[in-house]
Parts: structure tokens; C-alpha cells; sequence
């Protein structure tokens, strides 16, 4: 599942769920959190919407804001343009980049920026760069949130977190074959950080509040206030 996935839309929907624990908690562990530091946003940028799933559930809560979807897929974009037009079309927008090329003209300055288990496909430097473009959208004041693949400090920990993945995976009824080749792609096809190398970017871009809020196996979410 990159940021150019090479699943439909339609396997990344039922799969995401059988691969991540606790996924439909992380997206309500978002909404929350933007209830208490943003109640009246009016503007949402999502990063990497996939599916549009996080902000049909942000449209039930903020019926004021104003959500930009951008999905470097074109298919994940389609999908999601599906999902929410039983809602008023006026209040969705839908652009077709990546993170660090979508253009400031494209969405005005937002009260909160999502990037949810996007990053981590990116190279440092790449990381880098799109954390600072995150920090660029954001009024002063506003929110970014992203949750990520984090990487355990130690050899022993990355042991530990695979072992239980594996039995999660299996127990929610992922064949071996395809457990194991999702195993694989940690350092291979994702690049993950640690929480604390998280945190630290996080200051160097200049946010003045970084916190990590929720964490659960290889799962953490931060969120930073500019």
C-alpha cells in the first residue's frame, strides 16, 4: 500500500483492516482530537485521502468545514468522489498530487492538515520536505496530524511487533503467504522512524506543540500545532 498503491481501491478498503489493528479506532482517535484543538475548523486538508473513509467520518462531526481531499491515485481519488457525493459537493474538493507538489494555490490556509499512513513510504530527505510543505498549509495555529508505520528502537522490538503483526494478521484470516510478504516490506517498501526521530522532525520544521497522542504495535499518531 504505497502512495501510488497497487491495489484497487476496493482491496485497499477491505485489506487496511485486516493489516492495521485497531484502524477504525486511529480515525476515531482523529476526530476527537480536532474536536478538542479545532471544534469550529473550516478548513481540512487531507494529504493522502485514499478512500476519502477518514473524512466521511470528519463530515459528520465538522458540517462547517470545507475538506480538500488530495490522493497522488487517481483511482483512490475516484473512489472517494463515489463515497461522499450522497453529501453536498460544494463543500469536497479533490486534487491529484503528491504531498510535497500540491500547489499553495490549490487550497487556501488550513485550520487542520491529515496525513495518515502516507509518509512513511518517503525517503528522509522526501520526508523532510513534505513535512515542511504540511507546515506551510497550516494557519498559525492549526493542526497537523499523522499517524505512520513507526519503527522500534531496538532489534528486539522489531522482533517483538513483527511476531504479534503476524498473529494478528492471521487471526483476522490474511493466508500466510500474504502475512509474510506484508512483513517484508518493512525497510523495503515503507521507511519507518522512531517515535522519537518523529518528534524531533517535528520541532526542526517549527511547530511550537509535538506530542504523540495514540500508539498501538507499529501504529503512532502525533499531531503538531504551528
Amino acid at each position: 500500500m504505497t502512495n501510488t498503491t497497487q491495489f484497487t481501491p476496493e482491496h485497499y478498503e477491505k485489506n487496511i483492516h485486516l493489516t492495521i489493528p485497531h484502524y477504525s479506532s486511529l480515525q476515531k482517535e482523529i476526530i476527537d482530537l480536532i474536536r478538542t484543538t479545532e471544534p469550529d475548523c473550516e478548513v481540512w486538508l487531507d494529504t493522502g485521502c485514499g478512500t476519502g473513509s477518514l473524512i466521511e467520518l470528519a463530515n459528520e462531526t465538522f458540517d462547517e468545514c470545507n475538506f480538500y481531499l488530495n490522493d497522488p491515485s487517481e483511482e483512490m481519488l475516484s473512489y472517494a468522489r463515489t463515497r461522499l457525493g450522497k453529501y453536498p459537493t460544494e463543500r469536497f474538493k479533490f486534487t491529484n498530487y503528491t504531498t510535497a507538489d500540491l500547489p499553495l494555490s490549490e487550497v487556501p490556509k488550513c485550520d487542520v492538515v491529515t496525513a495518515i499512513q502516507s509518509h512513511h513510504y518517503l525517503n528522509r530527505e522526501e520526508r523532510v520536505n513534505t513535512t515542511a510543505k504540511c507546515y506551510e498549509m497550516l494557519k498559525k495555529g492549526g493542526i497537523f496530524v499523522t499517524f505512520e508505520n513507526t519503527a522500534p528502537a531496538t532489534e528486539r522490538g522489531i522482533e517483538i511487533v513483527m511476531d504479534r503483526l503476524r498473529r494478528f494478521q492471521l487471526e483476522c484470516g490474511k493466508d500466510s503467504v500474504a502475512v509474510e510478504e506484508n512483513l517484508d516490506r518493512f525497510n523495503t517498501a515503507y521507511f519507518p522512524i522512531t517515535i522519537s526521530e518523529h518528534l524531533e522532525l517535528l520541532k526542526e520544521t517549527g511547530f511550537t506543540t509535538c506530542e504523540l497522542f495514540w500508539t498501538s504495535y507499529m501504529q503512532a499518531g502525533f499531531y503538531a500545532i504551528k
